[in-house]
């Protein structure tokens, strides 16, 4: 792919041209982001671009999500403004705001009524999102199954080279093989984002509002459960979790289970350990140290393993 230092700047400039919006090759910031390309613009709006044939698809694919986003739910997400006749381009609105996650989880970690505030908002939105939208619309384009945690295979290759624990590992791979065994119902399927938390809402972490939802690239029409999975903290309880399902079932009139929202959570947590396979231990990689992944993965395990 080539990189953000030697894209075509005038090529970039000339499609945005195309879409009103007039920026000097010289000016463009050009931030890479698999297989696409992503310029910020005034006016809380930004620029993609595809960057190989998978981007291209990956473009294609997310518009149709937030244009039926757009005609049936209510809450906030981006929007298309505008798309080239080769759908190469794309302008998009972004949610109102600004996305802090380290600062929302610090200011819910310790206030539990905050953090129920927040999870019932939460719950709302999921439940649009899952009930507004009908298998009919998605079929043959949409994927039915999440590109995350990696499988089980995957994973019992690469968690002995970031961890030697062999307890750790063993209950790791039967976490695995107890997520790849889940049968997912057609009724529990639904439009989900698959990667739902704090890192792709905009919260007000003072007034614990949600203000929207943004980054659909993952959706799939897949198991509802997916989209509760971020939803666990180590905080004293799950206020946050407890809020946005008791919101959601009375909307929805569907059941959510919370042994199974754990167990995928802790597939999820294993799958980020097992990608650190080459990285430092010190080194952030997807936003946690090695001890940071290590922890969140053996508290997933234990809840996970012992929920009922």
């Amino acid at each position: 792919m080539v990189s953000p230092e030697t894209v075509n700047r005038a090529h970039i400039s000339e499609l945005l041209a195309a879409a009103g919006v007039y920026c000097r090759p010289h000016d463009l910031q050009v931030e890479a982001r698999e297989e696409r390309w992503l310029v910020r613009l005034p006016g809380q709006r930004l620029a993609w671009f595809a960057s190989s044939a998978r981007g291209l698809e990956a473009l294609r694919r997310e518009r149709r999500v937030l244009r039926l986003l757009e005609a049936h739910c209510s809450f906030a997400a981006p929007r298309v403004l505008f798309e080239s006749p080769d759908g190469e381009l794309d302008v998009r609105s972004m949610v109102p705001g600004v996305s802090e996650p380290a600062a929302v989880y610090a200011s819910l970690r310790d206030d539990r009524a905050r953090a129920a505030r927040v999870g019932a908002a939460i719950g709302a939105i999921l439940a649009e999102q899952h009930s507004r939208i009908a298998a009919s619309e998605v079929g043959g384009w949409l994927a039915r199954k999440p590109s995350w945690p990696e499988p089980r295979d995957w994973i019992a290759e690469h968690l002995p080279r970031v961890v030697d624990d062999p307890d750790l590992i063993a209950r790791a791979d039967s976490i695995m093989e107890m997520y790849e065994g889940v049968a997912v119902d057609d009724t529990d399927r639904a439009l989900v984002h698959t990667d739902l938390g704090f890192h792709n809402m905009v919260i007000d972490p003072v007034r614990a509002t949600v203000h929207g939802v943004f980054d659909y690239d993952a959706a799939a029409w897949a198991d509802r459960h997916l989209d509760f999975r971020y939803l666990v903290f180590d905080f004293a309880g799950y206020e946050l979790l407890d809020a946005a399902i008791a919101v959601y079932e009375e909307a929805v009139g569907r059941s959510i289970q919370r042994r199974r929202v754990l167990l995928y959570n802790a597939a999820c947590a294993i799958s980020y350990l097992a990608y650190r396979a080459g990285v430092e231990p010190e080194v952030r990689w997807c936003g946690r140290t090695l001890a940071e992944d290590v922890q969140w993965s053996r508290h997933a395990i234990t809840r996970a393993l012992t929920s009922r």
